[in-house]
């Protein structure tokens, strides 16, 4: 007979493989949209013209957006209140659902309600997960393991680009949906936490708990700029390839800066464990991806063919570590009652600065010495917010995560 710690380390063991599975979906249905959508409009609305084509995509994409903001608070506190494997199997039915119902509408406003609604039931899993993660492993293991959460998302959105190339888009949202059904059902096996089985706290995700005092919400605001960044490069790359003195399509050139960031991505992912355990703190591997955000930022005017995807892999180094550490760096900083609340709300913070930075590029492109100068100064004023957070900030990695009661 298996002794109760074998059947525990096996229960934990896929929990976290669902959880795993869980994102894979979430970067993937972030993916197959932008990837076919132009197929997916003609298709299904009959719009041919590609001006109406992209205005059509901008509108839907901003519904999505918009989902994904108000699921991750919605779900941040409930995940608080009612427990996170409760919220986590319950949001990715919700998508599951939307995304296999968009395949056989034919009006504009029930799809984009359905991207609005498939970006809501999506929004928790990458900062749920997280939390759920930490409070049931150690602190070095949570590291590995919300690395390998990452990396399924990055393998998630390598799917969905090899699957748009090879089959329709109606395969590609049926996939997605129906992965998350099987994903539904076998997410009743995922662990609770105990820290939240235990916890005895007042006001379980009260959302002004996190800008209650001035000191709270400076954190807030601290751990919010440390993930800007990131949320930068990814609105900023694409637009890159226009400005820079090469020669190839801008549709080859966005397939290569794809291959390149997201190889960029495993390799940071892989690294930022390895370093943080190192050093035992977190602010090890910030400082690097500092560093390389400091550098490559206002020398992609230099950038010509031969460097192209030598430079996208760098700025995929950006990504993948730095929000694998800064979701467990706000996993520290708050209390059982409102943790989840708290990562939900600053993920989604984080997905509105990308539409912010949107806006100022689309303003930005009319003039391309405006882009230039704007996007190097930017980079500037982002690499100085985050010194001044980091020499403020302490160190959080050996912080044990609070229990009540």
């Amino acid at each position: 007979m298996p002794t109760t710690d074998t059947m525990h380390n096996k229960s934990l063991i896929l929990t976290i493989v669902l959880l795993c599975f869980g994102y894979f979906i979430d970067f993937y249905d972030l993916t197959i949209f932008s990837a076919c959508y132009t197929n997916v409009i003609k298709d299904l609305f009959h719009i041919t013209n590609s001006i109406e084509i992209q205005h059509l995509y901008l509108t839907i994409s901003n519904w999505y957006t918009v989902g994904i903001i108000l699921g991750a608070i919605t779900f941040g506190i409930l995940g608080d209140k009612f427990g996170r494997s409760y919220i986590i199997r319950y949001s990715i039915l919700i998508y599951s659902i939307a995304i296999i119902l968009s395949v056989f509408t034919k009006s504009i406003f029930f799809f984009t309600f359905l991207r609005f609604v498939s970006g809501f039931g999506l929004a928790t899993e990458f900062a749920t997960s997280s939390v759920l993660i930490a409070e049931l492993l150690s602190t070095k293991n949570t590291t590995t393991a919300t690395k390998l959460l990452y990396l399924s998302g990055i393998l998630g959105g390598i799917c969905a680009v090899y699957i748009g190339n090879k089959f329709s888009w109606q395969i590609m949202f049926i996939f997605g949906g129906i992965i998350g059904i099987i994903l539904y059902v076998f997410r009743k096996q995922i662990l609770e936490s105990r820290l939240f089985l235990l916890a005895q706290n007042q006001s379980p995700g009260n959302f002004l708990l996190l800008i209650n005092s001035p000191g709270q919400f400076i954190k807030l605001l601290k751990l919010f700029i440390i993930i800007v960044p990131f949320n930068f490069i990814i609105t900023a790359m694409f637009m890159l390839p226009s400005f820079m003195p090469i020669s190839f399509s801008l549709q080859r050139a966005v397939a290569i800066l794809l291959i390149g960031f997201f190889l960029g991505n495993i390799v940071s992912t892989f690294l930022c464990s390895y370093i943080v355990n190192y050093f035992k703190d977190y602010r090890s591997f910030i400082w690097l991806t500092l560093l390389t955000f400091f550098i490559s930022v206002p020398t992609f005017i230099l950038v010509n063919d031969h460097i192209f995807f030598a430079y996208n892999f760098i700025l995929g180094l950006i990504g993948g570590g730095l929000p694998t550490i800064w979701i467990q760096m706000i996993n520290k900083e708050y209390p059982t009652n409102i943790r989840n609340t708290a990562s939900n709300t600053l993920y989604a913070l984080g997905r509105g600065s990308a539409v912010i930075f949107n806006l100022f590029f689309l303003s930005w492109i009319k003039n391309k010495q405006i882009f230039i100068t704007n996007t190097i100064a930017s980079g500037f004023i982002i690499s100085i917010l985050m010194v001044i957070v980091l020499l403020t900030s302490k160190n959080t990695y050996a912080k044990d995560l609070q229990t009540v009661g």
